[in-house]
């Protein structure tokens, strides 16, 4: 049976619109028959997987007259509900107020899963079809094949635990959809058996096939990626036993510069005079692990609220962090951590400052203090968001450490990062860490800053179960700043940590169920 793309794509566009499907025409309808027939094929494949997780961290780029900026799931999912980030009032949209207020509706843009479905998709149809274009091309070696599987395992693992972290129960997809006549519907899955039979299983499988002994290529998934999302979605579980295992299998895997990441001390971090290298130049840092890498003269400018353009941005640095951790820089010009004055550019707009140019991806001074720092070119440069690296594990150690009791070493990995920041190191008897709790909280506040504007704060709130106490006064100041009478604070939180569904996504596929909290 010849099964067209035309068919496939169904998948591809995540059963989320069967009228979008069928106005859509395809350039060509290609038999799949004719597709994975050599090398050539499966490295267009590959790249085809990761493009496609790239949209949906990054957005389309503005090639397409500036109509697709500001699309960055990366941060929509990761940061702009919780405490880092606030909407700038002057220019807020209906869908920026309900992330930033907890008032989601299904009508949210960011609320559609699609993309990642999509990514699914192609992940599926990598797996079952490059083992034979390996058989029809003597150029595509054991090793290579083992290594284009353990990606695409890779990469479906990450995928789904993104589906589990935002929206929680999801469908599940682990087979090619190849037959236009095959059922496109199915009911939701519960997220403990996505992570302990997709997730893990995937992940776990990517492992056995990977080159344990390369250096990380960084832009795509080798060894220490995987290894750092097996960590995260073990500590999601909150098994910090099999965490740390598998933070110690990352330690032995080699990082871009081809030397283990160690994980032995704050030597194997990147230097603190070079810290903005983890995002400016990665390819070069001994700290970095999985990054994706946006070209501005193949995608177009990486358009996110996060970036340093002064174009009235709709989300902007959150006034209290921006209070009580970036202002306090400018006293004297210098901060005793380094990381602030290199997260954001405090001193735009003096005395007044707006708050929202975000400088952490680009080439900018250690410690600057004019006003415009900026090279004329900037608006072209490329940016690498980091999707896992060395401090992020460090940090996650220790937690996992203070998890298991081993209270030293989660203070002694908690301050190889203070270390390298130039910040005083915590004493193991000091009163701030006198319980578990204390200590997860110095840990999660030191995430926090190391790790700001990565994609990583929201999930460490719900991973924690810190989303209504971290929230709920930012919340009822917020929705006291809009003009609510009524100031809650996060409510039903057991419930509105997740997203809801997308009403596109629910009027494609009739066994969905909305998430509770939510009403279609």
């Amino acid at each position: 049976m010849k099964t067209k793309i035309l068919a496939l794509l169904l998948l591809s566009a995540g059963f989320s619109s069967c009228s979008k499907f069928l106005e859509e025409k395809p350039l060509a309808e290609v038999a799949l028959d004719q597709h994975y027939k050599n090398l050539y094929d499966v490295q267009a494949a590959i790249a085809g997987m990761y493009s496609g997780f790239q949209i949906e961290m990054v957005g389309k780029g503005n090639l397409d007259n500036n109509k697709d900026n500001f699309l960055e799931k990366y941060l929509y999912w990761g940061e702009y509900r919780a405490d880092n980030f606030d909407r700038a009032i002057s220019y807020t949209k209906d869908f920026i107020d309900e992330i930033v207020l907890n008032s989601l509706t299904p009508t949210n843009q960011f609320s559609d899963w699609s993309g990642l479905y999509t990514v699914i998709s192609r992940t599926n149809l990598n797996i079952k079809y490059i083992p034979r274009a390996a058989e029809l091309d003597s150029r595509i070696t054991p090793e290579m094949l083992n290594d284009y599987l353990a990606q695409c395992y890779a990469l479906r693992a990450m995928c789904y635990f993104y589906l589990v972290r935002v929206w929680g129960d999801a469908p599940i997809w682990l087979e090619p959809y190849e037959d236009i006549n095959q059922p496109a519907e199915k009911a939701r899955e519960s997220k403990d058996k996505i992570l302990n039979e997709v997730i893990i299983p995937d992940l776990e499988k990517a492992y056995s096939l990977i080159n344990k002994e390369a250096k990380s290529p960084l832009w795509t998934l080798g060894a220490g990626g995987v290894c750092a999302i097996m960590a995260d979605a073990y500590m999601w579980k909150k098994d910090y036993s099999n965490a740390k295992i598998w933070i110690e299998k990352l330690f032995l895997a080699k990082s871009p510069t081809g030397v283990s990441y160690g994980g032995i001390n704050e030597t194997n971090l990147q230097e603190t005079a070079s810290w903005k290298a983890i995002f400016t130049s990665p390819l070069l840092s001994k700290e970095t692990i999985w990054s994706v890498n946006w070209d501005y003269t193949k995608n177009g400018c990486a358009c996110m609220q996060t970036s340093w353009a002064p174009n009235n941005k709709q989300i902007v640095v959150d006034e209290d962090v921006f209070a009580n951790l970036f202002l306090p820089q400018t006293t004297d010009g210098r901060s005793p951590d380094i990381r602030p004055q290199q997260t954001l550019d405090i001193y735009f707009g003096l005395p007044s400052n707006k708050r929202d140019r975000f400088i952490k991806w680009y080439p900018t001074e250690a410690n600057p203090t004019k006003a415009d720092p900026w090279p004329a070119a900037n608006q072209e440069l490329p940016v690498y968001l980091t999707m896992y690296r060395l401090s992020d594990m460090y940090l996650l150690y220790a937690e996992a450490l203070n998890g298991l009791g081993d209270k030293a070493n989660a203070v002694k990995y908690l301050n190889f990062i203070r270390k390298r920041a130039r910040l005083a190191e915590y004493d193991l008897n000091d009163a701030q860490l006198a319980t578990a709790y204390q200590l997860e909280t110095a840990i999660l506040n030191e995430r926090r800053v190391e790790l700001f504007g990565e994609g990583k704060r929201w999930f460490d709130l719900v991973r924690t179960g810190r989303v209504k106490e971290v929230m709920d006064p930012i919340l009822k100041r917020r929705q006291e700043d809009a003009g609510s009478l009524d100031k809650p604070g996060f409510l039903d939180p057991q419930n509105r940590v997740y997203w809801p569904l997308n009403r596109s996504v629910m009027n494609a596929n009739n066994l969905l169920v909305q998430n509770p909290g939510y009403t279609d």
